[in-house]
């Protein structure tokens, strides 16, 4: 799997290696459609189910068609450490710059 950052604030991309090359983007349509998935965003762990949907949702913008059931079956428990680390990547992508620290940290995204 390989990841590339991409700077472009206005439309971040992370590229990601899964069933073929994917680019991951979590903009709003992601976080809402992963919302509306019954995802969560907290402080804790991410629940396997949450982490299925967010890599879902953050790949909709490729493929409107994709299901919740195919993307999981991108996930195996040899590649679930890297692809977290590639969501983070991709929200962290996503983020505004402001003096070193994620404008979220103190008060993660909440529905």
């Amino acid at each position: 799997m390989t990841t590339a950052k991409v700077k472009n604030k206005v439309n971040p991309k992370v590229k990601i290696t899964l069933d073929k090359e994917r680019t991951l983007k979590f903009d709003l349509n992601a976080m809402v459609s992963f919302e509306g998935a019954g995802g969560a965003f907290d402080n804790s762990a991410m629940p396997l189910r949450d982490l299925r949907i967010l890599l879902w949702a953050c790949l909709l913008h490729e493929d409107e068609t994709l299901t919740e059931q195919q993307v999981g079956s991108f996930i195996t428990p040899e590649n679930m450490g890297e692809i977290s680390s590639v969501l983070k990547e991709a929200f962290e992508v996503a983020l505004p710059e402001s003096e070193g620290k994620a404008p979220l940290a103190k008060n993660p995204l909440r529905g």
